[in-house]
């Protein structure tokens, strides 16, 4: 619930005493409200409800799952009637952390301190606040501080999740998909985070919204009611939360298995075979790309204890044989 600090019609006393703020830093920032993405806590102080009802659409049905300290972020929004800013650029050095659209919408965060600033014109849609700016900046911010994200889907098993590593094109989402349509846990369609500091391989997913591209509606006539947006980034993307279709998901739960995709054009035999760790490792490594040498050795770390688990290279053609080599691995382990 975004609480008011300051009553409507009141100023800050620095304004109203006349002072001369060139850096906008004392613009007041009265509503407060705390979310929690990926189970983390995120407190926002903005003085604006767009703001708000965003992050409300982002996070709300996340539940806490972490008493560690909250990551923070002010932001200030702004009058402008001119044309909405265009898509950011992402900038990064040590500890800073940087989105930059133009001199009016930008934010930076500093990944030490767990804190972020923003100001933002009042031109921008829901969309390009969620996509270009709250999204990537809290995420790199729980990261610093917990997590070390892999780009991969994640679906379990009896309990016992499989991270389905990828090139783009290899078929994540959608093996993932089909996965869930057979029973199997949904955590993540395209990120899932490891938790750092503990030997359970203990992972997060996003569970609450699986993204398709336009091509997938020839795999799954269910998402044909489903319209397609054409989102911030240019592409055109089918958005559903997989619960609209009565699939099971969690939010969190354990690796057992990391899965490296090779998707044949032509029909093939699926098969599964193992995957070296070096290659894994090389490949994974490469979505550490924020934060200082310190934050980048944690999350190397967590890589490396990840790949204690087998690391598995599934070859496959069609989506059908590739869910059953994966409920083949998860029954050799039971």
């Amino acid at each position: 619930m975004v609480q008011t600090v300051l009553n409507a019609g009141e100023t800050d006393s620095t304004e109203a005493a006349g002072h001369h703020d060139p850096l906008q830093s004392t613009i007041a920032l009265p509503l407060q409200a705390e979310y929690f993405p990926m189970g983390y806590a995120l407190q926002i102080a903005t003085n604006s409800e767009q703001v708000h009802s965003t992050a409300a659409r982002i996070w709300s049905r996340y539940p806490r799952l972490s008493g560690e300290p909250a990551v923070r972020l002010n932001i200030a929004v702004v009058a402008d009637e001119s044309s909405p800013p265009p898509p950011p650029l992402f900038r990064g050095r040590g500890h800073l952390f940087s989105i930059v659209a133009n001199r009016s919408n930008f934010a930076t965060a500093d990944l030490r301190d767990g804190s972020g600033f923003a100001c933002f014109t009042d031109n921008i849609s829901h969309d390009y606040l969620h996509y270009h700016f709250l999204e990537p900046l809290v995420y790199v911010l729980i990261a610093a501080r917990y997590l070390t994200f892999t780009h991969s889907a994640c679906v379990a098993l009896q309990g016992r999740g499989i991270l389905l590593c990828g090139d783009s094109g290899a078929g994540k989402t959608c093996l993932a998909f089909a996965c869930a349509r057979k029973g199997w846990t949904f955590l993540s369609g395209d990120a899932t985070a490891i938790v750092r500091g503990r030997d359970d391989h203990r992972i997060l997913g996003r569970p609450f919204e699986i993204r398709f591209r336009e091509s997938a509606r020839h795999l799954f006539p269910e998402l044909e009611r489903y319209p397609r947006a054409l989102r911030p980034n240019g592409k055109d993307d089918i958005e559903i939360d997989p619960r609209d279709l009565h699939l099971r998901v969690a939010l969190k739960g354990t690796a057992s298995y990391v899965v490296f995709l090779e998707r044949s054009p032509h029909p093939i035999r699926a098969s599964a075979e193992a995957f070296p760790r070096n290659d894994a490792l090389s490949r994974l490594e490469q979505a550490i790309c924020f934060g200082d040498e310190s934050i980048r050795d944690e999350q190397r770390r967590s890589l490396a204890a990840l790949l204690a688990l087998p690391t598995i290279r599934l070859r496959y053609s069609d989506l059908e044989s590739g869910e059953r080599v994966l409920r083949t691995l998860i029954r050799g382990r039971s």
